[in-house]
């Protein structure tokens, strides 16, 4: 439900164009969905070979499409004023469930991104609490945004009231 939510966020905000960063790419559905925007340029970044290799092959190769295997934290190949970063938290679906997001890199990442985007740009998580590491991240986050100044950023918190667990979103739009 949330991932349509925010799917059709990034529809309403995205202009051809912006600049654009896929955080977690895992299979590469978002990336896919990010691709059609005519976007000027979009990173796509995950930890995980199988993830890129993956979303390669949903996705293809493009001169605007960049995919680099790294940490989410480490996002210093982004030399461009962002538009949107997409995080679709937790662990590669099909894959090794051992190995998931974590509070470190996650809020590492986020704090680079608040940087690199332009004003008006915006953040979106899925979180994932249904899990260890995926609890201790919504946590984490919702803390971390709870304090940011309302004259620089708007959040929003979007979860479902009669599932404890389930999937939520978050969206960070940077003021100024």
């Amino acid at each position: 439900m949330f991932l349509k939510l925010a799917h059709q966020i990034w529809k309403s905000h995205l202009r051809p164009g912006n600049f654009a960063i896929d955080a977690t790419c895992g299979n590469g559905y978002d990336t896919e969905v990010l691709s059609r925007f005519n976007l000027a340029h979009l990173y796509v970044f995950d930890i995980q070979k199988k993830a890129l290799n993956s979303t390669k092959s949903r996705v293809g190769e493009s001169k605007n499409i960049s995919y680099h295997l790294e940490c989410h934290s480490m996002l210093s190949p982004v030399k461009d004023p962002i538009d949107l970063i997409v995080y679709n938290l937790g662990y590669l679906p099909g894959g090794d469930k051992s190995l998931t997001t974590n509070v470190q890199t996650t809020i590492k990442s986020i704090e680079t991104g608040m940087v690199l985007l332009n004003p008006g740009g915006l953040i979106s998580c899925m979180l994932y609490p249904g899990h260890t590491e995926g609890a201790r991240e919504e946590s984490a986050l919702i803390t971390l945004v709870a304090n940011f100044s309302p004259k620089k950023f708007q959040v929003s918190h979007h979860q479902s009231i009669n599932r404890s667990k389930g999937p939520s979103l978050l969206l960070i739009q940077k003021i100024i």
